[in-house]
């Protein structure tokens, strides 16, 4: 029977803990090395297997190094990792920041990558539990792409290579689609809140079955498809009250009718794209957006 690779992981935080309880299944885990002897206690306890370390004077030898720290110390771990001298030729080492890409592990005949998993990691049990089918992008030397590309897939990930150049540009996309869309479903409740309605837990709020049925619409169809209301039919009086509404209102808060303006652009552009409503009519609601006059 062949000898799994052993894996240790430096910073075994939400999403560290996670990706190593998940790959346990496929390697065996080596050291977890958080900041705090406890911390590693407790990233070993969830995981339920490797060893806790403090120190990396503690480190020993592993055929796959996740570094799973935030993203301004992922150069440094590097750095004092590589001082340890326990680094072999042909060893793995990846990260798994969003932004940044794997020349930031660089002097060594490592085989280097960068995996970022799109999945919100806000609670490790509830991401092991779902992570089956999250994509995952990949950028590297090839060695290291094949390795991630097979550990991945054997856990249910759907890993995909980026380009490195562009990865920036990848991880603004992600940010807006996941990040921006908590702050915009936010703002929805706030909304309702300041027209009189009491503030629901987001389980009960009642935008939630029209945000999920448009989810639904968006994946079943398209864009242009799943875009309705009054920007969609060119319904220019509906989007100046309210603009007017949020703008005026006693309660407001200042960057609603900002958020308003944008994503109303950004929706006209999509109904012209689309050829929702004729192009007077969103001419004209493209004007009243792009003023900062309060009607």
């Amino acid at each position: 029977m062949p000898i799994s690779p052993v894996l240790s992981c430096i910073g075994a935080g939400r999403l560290g803990s996670t990706l190593c309880k998940l790959l346990a299944q496929q390697v065996t885990i080596g050291q977890i090395l958080n900041s705090t002897a406890l911390s590693s206690q407790q990233a070993v306890e969830f995981i339920g297997t490797g060893d806790p370390v403090d120190n990396l004077k503690q480190l020993k030898a592993a055929d796959i190094w996740l570094i799973a720290t935030p993203d301004e110390a992922i150069a440094t771990s590097f750095k004092s990792l590589q001082a340890t001298a326990i680094l072999r030729p042909g060893d793995l080492v990846f990260h798994c920041s969003g932004v940044l890409d794997s020349t930031i592990l660089t002097g060594s005949l490592m085989s280097c990558a960068s995996l970022h998993p799109l999945h919100s990691f806000a609670e490790p049990q509830r991401s092991v539990d779902s992570f089956h089918g999250t994509p995952c992008a990949m950028e590297g030397d090839s060695a290291a792409l094949a390795k991630l590309s097979a550990l991945f897939s054997a856990i249910g990930a759907r890993p995909f290579e980026i380009n490195r150049d562009q990865k920036v540009l990848y991880h603004a996309a992600a940010v807006m689609s996941c990040n921006y869309l908590v702050t915009l479903l936010d703002i929805g409740d706030n909304i309702l809140q300041a027209a009189g309605l009491e503030q629901p837990e987001p389980t009960d709020s009642p935008l939630r079955p029209l945000i999920e049925q448009t989810l639904q619409n968006y994946y079943a169809s398209s864009a242009q498809r799943a875009l309705t209301g009054p920007i969609a039919r060119g319904d220019h009086d509906t989007v100046a009250a309210h603009l007017n509404a949020l703008q005026t209102s006693s309660v407001g808060q200042p960057v609603w009718p900002d958020v308003f303006r944008s994503l109303g652009l950004a929706s006209v552009a999509l109904a012209r794209r689309g050829k929702l409503a004729g192009s007077a009519p969103l001419e004209r609601i493209e004007k009243l957006l792009q003023t900062d006059k309060t009607l």
